[in-house]
């Protein structure tokens, strides 16, 4: 597309793409809008006819961004993240005198689990001035608020699908998994473990899609086997996972840090199966950003507790 091509778009027609995009369908999102349905449907069409390419599909699900509205998608949030971005710098000049900051974050569950406490305590000691509020979930659930500016970062799991327009991804470190037990579970007696014994045992999993299940099952794949039909799924590491795990027969895959403590006082046990499973913890971030010494102090304290973390494993 060309400069040309694109001229008559403004940032109204991005964020009515945008709204589309997260709501799913043309009402919620004029709702949203605060116009009404059919102006939003002749805005549509008039973006269509600018570019001149299908944008917007309608159908009984609701509206789906085309590719070609997906690609202009990748750009509106950009330049909608960069607009915060511009708004975040100029309430920084008109409020310097301000003691307050406000931090917001992702966070996947194995880093809400491990840091999250000790990382409000720390801040609280160290940066009382400093206000966090995060979220939880995967990076593709909360990723369109990486990309709008409401999240300033995001700390677990890289994106499933490799690099990002806009987005910039390390690793921070890296927690290995083992198939976990009860100790003295039947699965823990034995000498030898198959992987039919291990798939055939009553398993408790992360709901599937979520990036644990899919870590899970690509093991069991590894193996040459069909990931099992687990009893019971759940939130990724849900505290039920722990008290069932203690009270009964059923079988697991857990990062060994999450469940540190019960490893080492020998109420649970992780049996000898696969020892390539890892959980990667990445900062991922725009690559386009506003200076804040608050979000880079907030940055290199939970990179300082994933330290301190894997110096105890």
């Amino acid at each position: 597309m060309t400069a040309a091509l694109l001229r008559h778009l403004d940032l109204k027609h991005l964020r009515q793409l945008i709204e589309i995009s997260d709501k799913g369908s043309i009402r919620a999102a004029a709702d949203a809008l605060s116009i009404t349905q059919p102006a939003l449907s002749r805005s549509i069409r008039a973006m269509e006819t600018e570019v001149g390419l299908k944008l917007v599909e309608r159908g009984p699900r609701g509206a789906e961004l085309t590719a070609a509205g997906q690609r202009l998608l990748k750009y509106a949030r950009i330049i909608e993240a960069n607009l915060k971005l511009a708004e975040n710098e100029l309430r920084g000049l008109t409020s310097a005198s301000s003691q307050t900051q406000q931090i917001s974050f992702g966070m996947s569950w194995l880093t809400e689990a491990v840091v999250a406490a000790p990382l409000i305590q720390r801040v609280m000691q160290e940066r009382p001035g400093i206000r966090l509020t995060t979220a939880v979930g995967d990076y593709e659930a909360l990723a369109p608020k990486l990309m709008s500016g409401k999240l300033d970062f995001f700390i677990g799991p890289p994106p499933i699908e490799g690099p990002v327009v806009g987005i910039a991804t390390e690793l921070v470190t890296e927690f290995p998994a083992s198939v976990i037990v009860r100790a003295g579970h039947p699965l823990a007696e034995r000498e030898e473990l198959s992987v039919g014994d291990v798939v055939g045992a009553r398993w408790i999993l992360p709901a599937a899609g979520t990036v644990p299940r899919i870590t899970y099952d690509n093991c069991f794949l590894r193996h040459g086997a069909a990931a099992p039909e687990p009893m019971f799924e759940v939130q990724p590491l849900s505290p039920a996972i722990r008290e069932l795990l203690l009270e009964s027969d059923l079988v697991t895959i857990l990062p060994r840090v999450f469940v540190r403590q019960e490893l080492a006082a020998g109420l649970l046990c992780a049996l000898p199966f696969d020892d390539r499973i890892v959980f990667p913890i990445h900062l991922t971030r725009r690559q386009m950003s506003y200076p804040s010494p608050a979000r880079d102090y907030v940055i290199e304290q939970i990179c300082r507790l994933f330290e301190e973390l894997g110096a105890q494993e």
